[in-house]
């Protein structure tokens, strides 16, 4: 094929995302404020001409009468690795043209000879390398960006890699809390059953060596950062088949919820047909694990969910969590063992308390992945209150005091 045309299709590709997500409101931006330009001219005071770059997105603030940033993007199909003088040319290029806050992106095909990423760097340009064989995105952030530009950045980055990879999931399988569940059983089985059989907790580090001895799983502690210098809690690297763990939460009550998740990640997710940049877009940050009212729109939700799914089912079997649930209610002499029930009074709050503190402590897992466990089974009830109804009690009690008092 014709390498102009390639590299024009590519071209063409990136803008027309970008611009659809820029007209659809996806980039968190005002369209009216936003605009995207391909093979657009920018006058160089060196040159006395204008100097065209292949993509370009202004951003002019309302009552502006000029853009005040400016993201130059060249989008290069390279046949052989790039040269330090191919970058430094185009950040020449950037810097001729004045009176904007400029960010020049360059993405490439190929790899970078040495000292290139460098150069990239050592000019605050954002680098973007695609590989076209393994779907894949490495993205170098120079670290004199400010917070500011850190967000906008991240904008640019999502509508690239919504333009040059695709974003299809190959294999995932839409479980349902139930099947997931008994994935996590069938695993604690092989790996001990009598932990099933006691209501024992799990000892994660010894399941780690037996995932290690029978399917090569490796497990590290570091300190993790996604591309935009955010803090990784955790991670599971699948073309390293590798469990990595944040050094800050070791030993941690959060540790072993976030621990199964990888796990979970591991055992549902490890065949998964997609490419490494959205992938690495799932590194679980601190977001809530724990969110209750999922909406499964994308391949994120239900891979996430799945994760959570599996990490409580891991840690707390449903058959060994109600098993111990109904052993703590009776030694707390609690009535109706089995169930929670949880309104407003002090001493159902206080027996509330007290269960989800012990269980905690059997399973040695946070307080907070306790009530989500026990919230997912239906085991916590809560009484609903109708605000009219209770309007109407407190009509009827105060007639009933009046009416008493008057002899009615």
């Amino acid at each position: 094929m014709n390498t102009v045309k390639i590299g024009n299709d590519f071209e063409e590709k990136s803008y027309a995302i970008i611009e659809s997500a820029l007209t659809n409101k996806e980039l968190g931006l005002i369209p009216e404020y936003c605009k995207i330009y391909k093979k657009k001219g920018y006058y160089s005071t060196r040159r006395k001409k204008d100097i065209i770059f292949d993509l370009s997105i202004e951003l002019t603030p309302p009552n502006a009468n000029k853009p005040t940033l400016l993201y130059l993007i060249e989008c290069k199909n390279y046949s052989s690795s790039i040269p330090v003088d191919d970058v430094a040319l185009f950040a020449q290029y950037i810097s001729e043209i004045q009176d904007y806050a400029i960010k020049g992106v360059f993405v490439t095909n190929s790899k970078l000879q040495s000292g290139a990423t460098e150069e990239v760097i050592s000019h605050g340009m954002m680098l973007i390398e695609v590989d076209e064989e393994n779907y894949n995105i490495v993205y170098h952030k120079s670290e004199k960006n400010t917070n500011k530009e850190d967000d906008f950045d991240k904008i640019i980055l999502n509508a690239i890699q919504e333009a040059l990879l695709p974003t299809k999931i190959e294999g995932l399988k839409k479980l349902s809390t139930k099947q997931i569940d008994n994935i996590a059983t069938n695993l604690i089985n092989e790996f001990k059953p009598y932990i099933l059989n006691h209501a024992l907790s799990i000892p994660l580090y010894d399941l780690l060596e037996y995932l290690k001895s029978k399917y090569e799983l490796e497990f590290k502690y570091s300190s993790i950062e996604d591309e935009l210098k955010n803090e990784v809690l955790g991670y599971f690297d699948s073309e390293k088949n590798e469990i990595i763990v944040n050094s800050s939460i070791k030993d941690t009550s959060r540790e072993p919820f976030i621990l199964a998740h990888e796990i979970g990640h591991f055992v549902l997710h490890k065949n998964l047909k997609v490419n490494k940049s959205i992938y690495n877009n799932f590194k679980d940050t601190s977001f809530s694990f724990f969110e209750q009212s999922y909406v499964l729109r994308n391949p994120k939700n239900w891979i996430e969910w799945q994760a959570n799914c599996f990490a409580s089912s891991l840690l707390m079997p449903e058959h060994s969590i109600r098993a111990i649930l109904i052993l703590t209610q009776k030694e707390l002499g609690i009535r109706n063992a089995g169930r929670i029930f949880l309104d407003e009074q002090e001493c159902n709050k206080s027996d509330f308390d007290e269960v989800i503190k012990r269980l905690a402590t059997h399973f040695n897992v946070s307080k907070i992945s306790v009530e989500y466990r026990l919230n997912s089974l239906k085991l916590i009830e809560k009484p609903i209150y109708n605000s009219n109804a209770e309007n109407e009690k407190e009509l009827l009690r105060r007639l009933s005091i009046l009416g008493s008092k008057r002899n009615w």
